[in-house]
């Protein structure tokens, strides 16, 4: 099988499930990228870091991460080990908007998953690890 061919299903169905699970997502009051910066900040606390992940320019995370404070989603504290930079963390508000987006988008993939009977979600399942693993 060709790989583009492969890519642009993939793509395709992240797509589909966003599209279908953002308005249960807009009812934490968040967007789809909201939620997956939500995710990040739990292990990535730093916007240089978060923006690398993210592949986005340092000032849209920035702004991303200006908006979640103002709504009392994370909070900005200085870090102890560097004082020119902030560390972010969820705040307990914060916690329980990723939890109920997270539970919209899981939702939303068991619908999809239904569709596939037990052997090919456990096929389906090894064969994403396996395009995941590192080269060693």
């Amino acid at each position: 099988m060709d790989a583009w061919p492969l890519l642009t299903r993939i793509w395709r169905l992240q797509r589909a499930l966003v599209e279908e699970a953002t308005p249960c997502i807009a009812e934490q009051g968040l967007g789809p990228k909201d939620l997956m910066l939500l995710a990040l900040v739990e292990h990535t606390p730093h916007a240089g870091a978060l923006a690398r992940e993210l592949h986005l320019p340092a000032p849209s995370v920035s702004h991303a991460l200006k908006r979640l404070e103002g709504a009392g989603l994370i909070e900005r504290h200085s870090d102890a080990s560097d004082l020119r930079r902030f560390v972010f963390e969820l705040t307990p508000r914060g916690r329980e908007a990723l939890a109920a987006g997270s539970d919209c988008l899981t939702r939303t993939m068991r619908v999809r998953l239904a569709r596939l009977s037990p052997a090919e979600r456990s096929q389906l399942n090894r064969l994403l690890e396996r395009l995941l693993e590192d080269d060693a």
